[in-house]
């Protein structure tokens, strides 16, 4: 992926800076109702299932790519947000800047290369379907059956990466291939994205940059992830997510997958789960 010519192409694209009522500190295309979820008490073996369904539905470290590592960056990140005024752009980039950090994965400080593009713009599916048509080599990195759920998905926030494959050697614990993520492109249509505040679409940007994870991904009513279904999701990052990012820029790069999911799904239980 070529980013300062995806930059320039983007940038054509997403010209119009996307309208909100006004450059408070987290505007609100529309202001929906407060919605309060409870929380609820689950057994062990529930909790543990729940995690489980939670990576098995990321698809983080799916089966065929049971023998080689879960896709992370390994260089620092330096993002861009394209299509909103210049205000609100630095609100975007300065709490992704900030997601990053709590993460545990690197940011780029000061003037960097761009190699994360916020793209907000009015008409997600158009934009995904010019773009592909116009620039089909910033493709390449990614399987049929994922171009085409980036393209047919109906989703206020669509995305995908450039992602670095390397041998992962020959010990017996490590990986086949080692995955790294080297860029992202996440595209917000702005109309879909209706009702969500801009702190809100930011967090569900940041986790979904620094996951890797597929397009396919199904909401989750414990996750920023469910944001968008039926405006029952959360606002923010949640408890589950932050202990997500924090394990996956944590664990051991150079493993398996399979023994990194573990990881994973065990990251996401409470001291009392594991009991």
């Amino acid at each position: 992926m070529h980013f300062p010519r995806l930059l320039l192409a983007a940038a054509l694209f997403a010209q119009t800076p996307a309208a909100f009522a006004e450059p408070s500190a987290d505007p609100t295309l529309r202001s929906p109702d407060d919605i309060v979820v409870e929380g609820e008490r689950l057994t062990r073996e529930e909790a543990k299932k729940r995690a489980n369904a939670f990576i098995r539905t990321l698809g983080v470290a799916p089966g065929i790519y049971s023998q080689d590592s879960v896709a992370r960056w390994t260089v620092r990140l330096c993002p861009r947000a394209l299509g909103l005024s210049d205000e609100h752009a630095a609100l975007v980039e300065g709490w992704f800047r900030d997601t990053v950090r709590s993460s545990g994965a690197r940011i780029a400080d000061g003037k960097c290369d761009t190699n994360v593009l916020l793209l907000f713009v009015d008409d997600g599916a158009n934009f995904i379907k010019l773009f592909k048509a116009r620039y089909p080599g910033q493709f390449a990195d990614m399987s049929g059956p994922d171009i085409r759920d980036l393209v047919e998905l109906d989703k206020p926030v669509r995305w995908w990466y450039s992602v670095r494959r390397t041998s992962g050697g020959l010990s017996l614990i490590g990986p086949q291939t080692l995955r790294s993520i080297e860029g992202a492109t996440i595209v917000i249509d702005v109309n879909d994205a209706e009702g969500a505040t801009l702190r809100a679409v930011t967090d569900y940007a940041a986790f979904v940059a620094l996951s890797g994870i597929r397009i396919r991904a199904e909401p989750q009513s414990q996750s920023i992830l469910g944001l968008f279904d039926d405006r029952q999701g959360k606002r923010e990052l949640t408890e589950w997510d932050k202990r997500f990012l924090t394990a996956l820029y944590t664990i051991p790069h150079e493993r398996k997958g399979r023994y990194q999911r573990g990881r994973l799904v065990g990251a996401l239980l409470k001291p009392d789960d594991k009991e």
